[in-house]
């Protein structure tokens, strides 16, 4: 779709900038944001990664990379760790428990794990391990971050805010 053509206006150059946003505002109205779509999509760990793996090893799936930016709902188990970081934490598809200490950077972690962020107002929070299968919700984000300590992610969940 392409945007409404102009009229000419003549001695446009004379009229203040803030009478020419209004007369451009009137003749090309903003366009219409679209609403926050308020159902997520259903995820599951079983979808994050392209089946077969290729010689290139695991690939994201289209359905997670169609889902990037998006509101999605996801359940899993938090990965317990030895000491937890303010806002935030991994969601992973079965529970698993980390060992800091022993293991250091060999934490052997699935490809499909979630960092998991914290609304805003829970940002300097350190959530307490939970046992159980977690339904979170929240904007899925692919790619590569880096987290403070140096830790490489890919797959991250902002969850929504507690109250909208």
């Amino acid at each position: 779709m392409s945007a409404p053509a102009l009229p000419r206006l003549r001695g446009l150059k004379k009229l203040p900038v803030l009478v020419i946003w209004a007369v451009i505002g009137v003749v090309m109205p903003a366009p219409a944001r679209a609403a926050p779509d308020a159902t997520p999509i259903e995820l599951d760990f079983r979808d994050l990664l392209a089946s077969p793996v290729g010689e290139r090893g695991p690939r994201f799936s289209p359905a997670l990379l169609a889902a990037d930016g998006r509101r999605v709902r996801i359940a899993g188990h938090m990965v317990v760790q030895e000491r937890g970081h303010p806002g935030r934490f991994f969601l992973a598809p079965r529970p698993l428990a980390m060992s800091e200490h022993a293991d250091g950077e060999a934490d052997d972690l699935p490809p499909t794990v979630l960092t998991v962020l914290m609304p805003p107002e829970d940002a300097e929070v350190t959530p307490l391990p939970t046992r159980g299968r977690l339904l979170l919700t929240g904007t899925l984000r692919v790619g590569r971050a880096e987290l403070e300590e140096g830790r490489i992610v890919w797959l991250r969940l902002e969850l929504d805010p507690r109250h909208p």
